[in-house]
């Protein structure tokens, strides 16, 4: 027989049993599926929080030169000639601007600036003895103001508008991308329990491959002695050993399953499957059914409660329910209270014009409504609510959809588990006819009373009965664990908490 476990090599070295926690929890540390995943509620915060940035205020400062020549010319409307001049505009300002959550857009600047012009008379008649030597004039003029505007919407944005949209949207993605991350844990769960219990049954249908082997190898070394003493024909050495070979081709099939289920569950389980393939993964637990209360009623309030991607559905309709409140607030014309308050200075020096806006001495002020309503009737807002309430009610049909397909998902678990349980139960008696059938048929042939066929036959009843049965025990686990998983309390069933900052 070892030289069937020889075919394997992955699976003839350190063998590394492991319990079912282990595996799970070794998963969900490393599963590729659920780092993924994890990820994208990582980048959903991110999106939440560039989506609040909306409310920033934005810092504004300017500052520059402007030269503007304008060379002369003549006038119909004057006497004589328009002088050229060139005139220069210092300017330095700052200010801050930006939004609130009511939708107020708010500025408050403060600017200052130095106008120099410098006009050239030389060519007027007098010119001279105004602005000696050369007839040309140069005069300043420095201003300074502060003010600060606001606006406030009436009708349109005032409730809610694109920021407030977008930052909703995006908490409820956020949420979406945290039910996701638990479904997907959960379906992560449920795929290492049925592996787990698919290797535990192959493990034992490899001990019974090999026991039926050991058990028909024994009647090939008695029945050869019968044939060498003349008490049996030898045609019976041919049968045995048919039957030995045969034994022999399913325990090696058995071996193959073996190997490429504990593959299976070590893709599940690692993130290195490089280094792990050096030992043979094993089950070290096997799981006697036993019988359990299921209610359908509280099993389908589970389900409708704790099922994340139930929830992840019910968010998506929520945030339907955000875009078609923003869509019908823009069907609304605009309607916006403005106002602003200000100080303004013009002097003859920076410093003087500085201290009129510091005395407030000359305030200027202004209010008023500013009113924009579209002539084709804001058809495509319009159209877009459409479209909006249209799509929400799709979603309302999916998500009744999917609930009825839950109810049914939990009554085909519950009735699968009853099942399987009494396949477990029926199979376990069947297995232990077997045996006692086997001890008969192998007593009568030591008496005389029987033949080696009826004994193969017996020995292969058995076999069939002792794989009926551990597969029926496996099954019995997954559709258990299966059920859980319909019902929303895998997580809660393996003690597991999901923390997320």
């Amino acid at each position: 027989m070892m030289g069937m476990r020889e075919v394997f090599g992955a699976d003839s070295g350190r063998v590394q049993p492991l319990t079912l926690v282990e595996c799970v929890n070794r998963g969900l540390k490393h599963n590729y599926d659920v780092r993924i995943e994890q990820l994208n509620t990582v980048i959903a915060q991110y999106n939440l929080m560039g989506a609040n940035g909306a409310y920033e205020p934005v810092f504004n400062f300017r500052a520059g030169e402007q030269l503007l020549t304008v060379p002369g010319g003549i006038d119909p409307k004057k006497s004589g000639l328009d002088s050229p001049y060139e005139l220069t505009t210092d300017s330095v300002g700052v200010g801050i601007s930006g939004v609130l959550p009511t939708g107020l857009q708010y500025g408050i600047e403060a600017t200052s600036s130095r106008l120099r012009e410098i006009t050239d008379f030389s060519t007027v008649p007098g010119a001279l003895f105004f602005y000696p030597p050369s007839g040309i004039r140069s005069t300043n003029q420095f201003t300074s103001a502060a003010a600060i505007t606001l606006q406030q919407p009436l009708l349109r944005d005032l409730w809610i508008d694109r920021a407030r949209e977008v930052i909703a949207v995006n908490r409820k993605n956020l949420k979406m991308s945290e039910m996701g991350l638990r479904w997907r844990m959960m379906n992560l769960v449920y795929s290492i329990q049925q592996n787990y219990h698919d290797l535990a049954y192959f493990q034992r249908k490899v001990q019974v491959d090999e026991q039926a082997v050991t058990l028909v190898e024994q009647l090939l070394i008695g029945t050869r002695r019968q044939v060498a003493v003349g008490k049996a024909p030898s045609i019976d050495i041919q049968q045995v050993e048919s039957q030995f070979e045969s034994a022999k081709a399913r325990a090696v099939a058995s071996q193959e399953v073996l190997s490429k289920q504990r593959n299976a569950l070590r893709n599940l389980i690692s993130s290195d499957y490089r280094t792990q393939t050096d030992s043979a993964l094993e089950a070290a637990e096997e799981s006697i059914p036993v019988p359990s209360a299921y209610d359908r009623t509280e099993g389908w309030r589970s389900a409708l409660e704790r099922r994340p991607d139930l929830a992840e559905l019910r968010l998506d309709l929520e945030k339907q329910g955000i875009l078609v409140r923003f869509q019908f607030n823009q069907l609304f014309p605009s309607l916006n209270l403005v106002g602003g308050y200000g100080l303004q200075s013009q002097e003859n020096s920076t410093e003087a014009s500085l201290a009129d806006v510091r005395d407030r001495s000359k305030p200027q002020y202004g209010f008023g409504v500013v009113l924009s309503i579209p002539l084709s009737g804001n058809q495509a807002a319009r159209n877009s609510y459409r479209a909006g309430k249209v799509a929400k009610e799709q979603l309302v049909l999916r998500l009744r959809k999917l609930e009825q397909a839950v109810l049914v998902q939990v009554e085909d678990s519950l009735n699968q588990v009853q099942s399987v349980y009494h396949r477990a139960e029926a199979t376990r008696r069947s297995r232990h006819y077997a045996e006692v059938a086997l001890k008969g048929e192998q007593q009568k042939l030591a008496d005389g009373a029987s033949t080696l066929f009826f004994v193969l036959q017996s020995q292969q009843k058995l076999a069939e009965a002792q794989t009926a049965e551990i597969r029926a025990q496996a099954d019995y686990w997954i559709a258990v664990a299966q059920l859980e998983l319909n019902e929303g309390r895998t997580l809660e069933k393996n003690g597991i908490q999901v923390r997320l900052e």
